[in-house]
This record gives C-alpha cells, structure tokens and sequence, in this order.
C-alpha cells in the first residue's frame, strides 16, 4: 500500500473509532497505527515499540486493551483485512480499497 491508497483508509478507520465500543477503537487504533508503520515504515526509535506490539498482538499484556490495540497493529502492519467486531452483520469492506 502507498501513501495515497492510505489516506482514504485512514478516513474511514477514523470514522468507525468515533462510533465504536471502546475495546473496538483501540483495535482500530492500533489498525491504522500498524498500517502507518508499514507504508511509512519503523523509525530506529520506534523499534523496541514495534517489537513490543508485535510481541503482545497474541494476548499477554495482562490489559485487554493493549492487547486489542496490538493486535490491530499487527493486522494493518501484515496489511491483514480488519477483524469483524462481534455482533457485526456486514465486512468493514477496507481491504477491498486497496
């Protein structure tokens, strides 16, 4: 993904954050953060951050919420399609703009 194709799904994942239940939001966060990190890619500063998220993207921080929020980064770094929320009857369709 380039840096134009990502603005339009910044927009959008900006979007579902303001009407999202908050464990969603910090996924969705932590989505366009991960997708920040691989069009733009991981500053030597931001490295040990970067590995720390990757680290708890499978669960173990003891916080559902970083957990979320590292998960999310792990899915929009891979470029991975975004985890449906439960309860939730339709795609959030992201991937498809790419």
């Amino acid at each position: 993904m380039d840096k134009k194709v990502s603005k339009p799904i910044f927009i959008i994942i900006d979007q579902l954050i303001d009407s999202s239940n908050p464990l969603r939001a910090e996924y969705l966060r932590g989505y366009h953060r991960g997708i920040e990190a691989q069009v733009y890619g991981v500053s030597d500063e931001l490295l040990e951050e970067h590995r720390i998220l990757i680290d708890y993207s499978m669960g173990g921080s003891g916080d559902s919420y970083i957990d979320s929020y590292a998960r999310g980064y792990h899915d929009g770094y891979e470029g991975k399609t975004p985890e449906r929320p439960p309860l939730f009857s339709e795609s959030l369709n992201i991937a498809s703009i790419v």
